[in-house]
């Protein structure tokens, strides 16, 4: 497949897409797109593009074939790979950060629910050292190399502040807060991870366009071209050239 040919299969599959509701199955794109030169990693790349454009690709992680409420309550309990040990100036930073948190309350869970549902703030203050185990544990289990595990601690600990906000006296409380942590961290990491995939596929595409432009204006270095007319010469939408150049702050 050509990229000429490429460059018009996304262009329709968008289309598609937009009159879709904004969505697609991945069948659709598969069988669209079949061709002996597309493997899984330039599927998987046509289906980052797409994301990025604001289309929801069904069929794979954050589609319409995600896990259910139930089944993302137990995913949630388990890691989704081996941890990653963390390094020396990681463990320094945890020691300090558990240091600051003051020592664990002894009191009973069950005596403190009861206290903090009486409006106790000490209590309140009590149950968060308490959970501190539970977020350190969160952090660790979904830790990233290219995160800073203090910003784990802290998501995990706003889902712990979220999740005493709105508790209520229930059964299995101490597992909902546990998993309100989890669920913290766990989306946190997928936005990071997302936010990164965007952000490499909007470098690739400045690339991209300059190298096109110096191919274009290789022979005169001095000739200017209008965005209407890089788009004309390129094959490209306007408003996509546009956006790229907005990232390089040209105007």
């Amino acid at each position: 497949m050509d990229i000429l040919e490429f460059q018009n299969k996304l262009k329709e599959i968008q289309t598609l897409a937009v009159n879709n509701g904004k969505k697609v199955h991945v069948q659709l794109v598969e069988k669209f797109f079949d061709d002996p030169d597309m493997d899984g990693e330039k599927l998987k790349r046509v289906y980052d593009y797409l994301e990025t454009q604001g289309i929801r690709v069904e069929g794979i992680l954050g589609g319409a074939d995600s896990p259910s409420r139930q089944e993302q309550e137990e995913r949630s309990a388990q890691p989704e790979k081996e941890r990653i040990p963390l390094t020396r100036e990681e463990e320094e930073y945890l020691q300090e950060y558990l240091e600051t948190m003051g020592a664990r309350e002894e009191a009973a869970e069950e005596a403190l629910f009861e206290q903090f549902f009486r409006g106790e703030r000490a209590a309140r203050e009590a149950l968060t050292r308490l959970y501190q185990r539970e977020v350190v544990e969160a952090a660790k289990d979904f830790n990233r190399e290219e995160l800073f595990f203090g910003d784990l601690l802290q998501e995990g600990n706003m889902g712990l502040l979220m999740a005493l906000e709105n508790a209520g006296e229930q059964e299995d409380l101490g597992s909902r807060i546990t998993e309100e942590i989890r669920n913290a961290v766990r989306s946190f990491v997928e936005e990071q991870t997302r936010q990164k995939k965007e952000d490499d596929i909007l470098v690739e595409r400045v690339r991209t366009l300059e190298a096109k432009v110096k191919e274009l204006t290789e022979d005169d270095k001095d000739i200017k071209y209008s965005v209407e007319e890089l788009a004309l010469f390129l094959d490209m939408d306007v408003e996509d050239i546009r956006s790229v150049l907005r990232l390089t702050g040209e105007e």
